[in-house]
């Protein structure tokens, strides 16, 4: 969703080579990496202030024995096999939701500014509470999802090579009037809901507002391929895998990142 100085700031890291997002993986060593930097979502998302992510575990769902642990500066490079079929990255911090990301094709060439937008189990209560998702169980201090959860933000593509620091003071980085669908089709509780001007979710919106987010609740176990349209905007497509409590956020400046 977008930077909204009141409520928090994007991080995001530098640029690891001069083509921005994918550089050669080791030729040596048949690993590419995968870069990018954990923050707390509506956290300040300044690692003076605190709002990364340190000491936090990033962990690879295909591959169980692959793990990076978050730096002090909220970076984390994961090394994963050069040309493996699927990639799915997630992250586990005490007081935090689980988040997932879009599930990856590598292609020998490494990753780059793949972050992790997280937000504290409080939030995470709140945010399903509005949109009525089916907790594991509703009196748990953790809010945890019976189904799964996939989030992602239309964004801007000015934003996608930029530097860690330049990303942060951004500003406002979603489109508006796009929509999503997914393939499998999705409906019913499990049809998009786009994010309003106050960065919340609000089922009256037919389109994604200024603020770019969108959220599908309550979606079966399952791989889908996420899409979007726009009357002028040309966006990439993602994939999410979907299993029953997974919470995947494909977040910027992945997932429905602007190519034209």
């Amino acid at each position: 969703m977008r930077y909204v100085s009141r409520t928090f700031a994007v991080c995001l890291l530098a640029a690891v080579c001069s083509l921005g997002f994918a550089g050669a993986a080791s030729a040596k060593t048949n690993t590419a990496h995968i870069r990018g930097t954990a923050y707390e979502f509506y956290g300040n998302g300044s690692p003076s202030a605190g709002g990364t992510m340190a000491g936090a575990v990033v962990s690879v769902y295909e591959y169980p024995t692959i793990h990076a642990v978050v730096a002090a500066d909220g970076t984390y490079d994961l090394a994963v096999p050069y040309k493996a079929a699927k990639v799915t990255p997630y992250i586990n911090a005490v007081g935090y939701y689980p988040i997932s990301l879009q599930t990856f094709t590598m292609t020998g060439k490494d990753l780059a500014h793949v972050n992790f937008q997280t937000p504290t189990d409080a939030v995470s209560n709140y945010l399903m509470m509005l949109l009525n998702a089916t907790p594991v169980d509703p009196l748990a201090t953790a809010w945890r999802a019976k189904d799964c959860v996939i989030v992602s933000t239309f964004n801007v593509k000015g934003v996608r090579n930029l530097s860690y620091y330049d990303f942060s003071h951004f500003g406002s980085h979603g489109i508006a009037n796009a929509t999503a669908k997914a393939s499998p089709k999705l409906t019913g509780a499990a049809a998009p809901t786009y994010f309003n001007d106050q960065t919340v979710p609000d089922r009256k919106q037919k389109t994604s507002s200024v603020d770019g987010g969108v959220i599908f609740t309550h979606v079966p176990s399952g791989t889908y391929t996420l899409t979007a349209s726009h009357k002028t905007a040309k966006f990439a497509s993602f994939k999410a895998t979907c299993r029953a409590g997974r919470v995947i956020n494909a977040s910027p400046p992945w997932g429905f990142y602007q190519t034209k």
